[in-house]
């Protein structure tokens, strides 16, 4: 895949921290032994790691969007006219992103190129942050699971690998390559070639951890006697890694991520047809947007996280109208303390609260998915793989979206009649009808499939 990166002669998206991942206070819960294999993640740690903010300074950068006349040697005169000092194009069209030169910031930059008659937009690129706050043995502690009736979903659909998911994330542990190791309770999981924005080639693997457990919950190997279970076991996962090893991103590499997506093929046909997004920021950016509107035409539905600030609006991309914004509710079917909401929140799932205990398991109600050990990845290992409790709206949003990958196998084409089902089937909560605290309510994946037919 091409891309285009110059210097001026003489001269992301970046996924933030683990928000609210649930502290254990307040709950007296019994500590596990190091061979149970279930493991807490230590929030106040991945908290301090998070409020350093990203070691690359993505908010200094500009996105520009030259018009279809325009061809890369005219312009790249137009942003040495306008003051960058180093640009990279896109792999997919006439965008770029600009660094300015020393003494100019991204304001006056984006100032300039908007002035540009060649420029159709430009924009300050923006930090967006990761919102991560059957007979499998341990299946018994998957209450969020059991809460959205993934049993009866199973006798319905378990998925298909000719329906696959895109996990826009930190990367997934999905292969053996230099240092990365692929988790063992992926078994016969199917991974399409993926994309990493930062390295420009297919090692879309994951040094954070974030990515592996959002996709663990949408096809972690499930009924093979081991491990935990997923929702679509059964449904291919596309790794793009958009975010970095301490889950920063931008605007601008979710946007890169996300064209890969749409321009994939396999045998002539794009087997993708669910983007998820566990992260967010609070910039609206017109390249995001431009590219989730390619998508959902190309007929991929997009879902992403609302956030984790216990605020409203919602994040974007989750604010945008043509995505499925998630909400996390806890075990008692309330809104999780952290989950943001506000007029644009469409559904909810279970996202849980690692200081609550409301199933009596004595153990904390987080959403139980394998990963790896991200104090280890933090320096350099990524082999220490165990099954751990995670808390936050990244982890709702992959319900959804494996739901909605299920609907697409059961043959509902069409992203908006996909959002139209979820929404409709779901348990309403809160006030009578939509409401802003928890949307059209708590998705039923079951209901939501009835009457299309078992297994197609």
């Amino acid at each position: 895949m091409h891309r285009r990166i110059f210097v001026v002669v003489g001269a992301g998206l970046v996924v933030w921290g683990l928000g609210s991942v649930g502290l254990n206070q307040g709950l007296d819960l019994p500590r596990v032994s190091a061979d149970d294999g279930v493991r807490m993640i230590d929030a106040h740690a991945l908290a301090v790691r998070a409020e350093r903010g990203p070691s690359a300074d993505y908010a200094s950068r500009v996105i520009v969007q030259f018009k279809d006349i325009v061809d890369d040697r005219w312009a790249e005169t137009r942003v040495r006219d306008a003051g960058g000092a180093r640009a990279s194009r896109s792999a997919f069209g006439s965008r770029y992103v600009v660094e300015p030169m020393t003494g100019m910031d991204a304001a006056m930059l984006t100032s300039r190129f908007r002035s540009m008659p060649e420029v159709e937009y430009a924009e300050p690129d923006g930090v967006v942050r990761a919102h991560f706050s059957p007979n499998d043995s341990l299946f018994s502690l998957q209450w969020h699971l059991k809460m959205i009736g993934a049993e009866r979903t199973w006798d319905i659909q378990r998925g298909d690998p000719s329906v696959a998911v895109a996990v826009l994330d930190s990367g997934v542990a999905y292969e053996d390559f230099g240092p990365y190791r692929k988790a063992p309770d992926f078994g016969g999981t199917v991974f399409l070639p993926g994309f990493n924005v930062f390295t420009r080639d297919s090692h879309a693997n994951d040094d954070n951890f974030h990515g592996t457990h959002v996709a663990s919950i949408i096809a972690e190997a499930t009924n093979n006697s081991s491990g935990a279970a997923s929702i679509a076991h059964l449904t291919a996962i596309m790794p793009v890694k958009v975010l970095d090893d301490e889950g920063f991103g931008s605007n601008s590499g979710i946007a890169e991520g996300i064209d890969y997506v749409v321009n994939f093929r396999q045998g002539g046909v794009n087997p993708v047809k669910v983007i998820n997004l566990s992260l967010g920021g609070t910039t609206r950016s017109q390249a995001m947007e431009a590219a989730i509107t390619r998508a959902v035409a190309a007929g991929i539905t997009v879902v992403a996280s609302a956030g984790n600030d216990n605020q409203s609006p919602v994040d974007f991309p989750a604010a945008f109208s043509n995505v499925i914004a998630v909400g996390s509710v806890d075990g008692r079917k309330m809104k999780a303390p952290y989950s943001s909401f506000g007029s644009d929140l469409d559904v909810m799932a279970p996202g849980g609260d690692n200081r609550r205990d409301d199933n009596g398991d004595g153990r904390p109600d987080g959403v139980l998915q394998q990963t790896f050990d991200p104090d280890l990845a933090a320096v350099g290992r990524y082999d220490a793989f165990a099954y751990y409790f995670v808390t936050g709206t990244s982890q709702a949003a992959p319900q959804v979206a494996a739901l909605a990958a299920l609907l697409a196998r059961q043959g509902i084409k069409d992203p908006r009649a996909i959002q139209a089902i979820i929404e409709r089937t779901a348990e309403d909560l809160g006030a009578a009808g939509r409401d802003d605290q928890f949307g059209h309510g708590l998705i039923r994946p079951a209901e939501a499939l009835k009457g299309l037919g078992l297994n197609k």
